[in-house]
């Protein structure tokens, strides 16, 4: 059975011991009802894995001494989702999933034909559990790497955004010429930008062509936004390949 994960929300170094936080140690304790001397792993976001032995020390849950994990990798290549806001439930899927499937960023979009807004009052709160939700989604997926999730974004600004200009840029549209699936091979970091369920407004296309996206597509089934996404991230995947693995430590 594969070790336990659990994410600490501070740099680990190897020999040291980590304490997990209240919310974790009650996760091990009740839930999982792991006990001390068992093996489990932790990560801290930064890229690297540790194993250690569970300590009970009063309420508080140590791990330690932490041995690095050399097995784990980030994939090669940037790949950032930007992807219009949908139903809660269905953006959620799509940060999940777009977790596993290797998204290093994820950008909320504002669009024309988005049912959602979030109020600013609700704001904090939302992006609170967007990043609980990749981080759960790391611990399951053995990522070592957090994915950054950004604030809601008007399309307009993302398209103008120069942290992107290094990036090749596709925006996916069901009445493109070209598919997504004729041999493209993006070299460098790349960036997908999904639409929401009522899809995109012309001059929006317009302006993503105008700033150096592509505009492709996934043939001629109208996809639910999510199903696009993960189906455009899995292709992405494949095309730009898979980060190769280590033997576990």
């Amino acid at each position: 059975m594969p070790r336990r994960r659990f994410f600490v929300p501070h740099k680990l170094e190897p020999n040291g011991v980590a304490v997990l936080t209240p919310d974790q140690a009650h996760h091990l304790r009740n839930v999982l009802r792991l006990r001390a001397g068992q093996e489990v792993e932790l990560f801290d976001g930064t890229g690297l894995g540790y194993s250690g032995t569970i300590q009970c020390r009063g309420s508080e849950i140590h791990i330690g001494p932490l041995r690095k994990m050399e097995s784990l990798r980030a994939p090669g290549t940037a790949l950032v989702l930007a992807a219009a806001l949908i139903k809660p439930d269905r953006f959620e899927w799509i940060l999940q999933k777009g977790t596993e499937l290797g998204v290093e960023q994820f950008v909320p979009l504002e669009t024309t034909y988005s049912a959602v807004r979030i109020p600013q009052a609700r704001l904090e709160a939302k992006m609170d559990r967007w990043q609980r939700i990749v981080r759960e989604a790391c611990k399951q997926s053995r990522r070592v790497t957090i994915p950054g999730v950004h604030a809601p974004l008007p399309l307009a600004a993302l398209l103008t955004a120069p942290e992107y200009s290094p990036y090749v840029r596709f925006l996916l549209h069901e009445k493109a010429p070209e598919p997504i699936s004729a041999g493209l091979k993006p070299e460098g970091p790349v960036l997908l930008c999904v639409g929401p369920e009522g899809g995109w407004d012309t001059a929006e296309v317009g302006a993503a062509e105008d700033a150096g996206y592509r505009i492709v597509s996934m043939g001629t089934r109208i996809l639910r936004a999510e199903t696009a996404a993960l189906a455009a991230l899995a292709i992405f995947q494949f095309l730009l390949g898979f980060p190769p693995m280590q033997d576990r430590s």
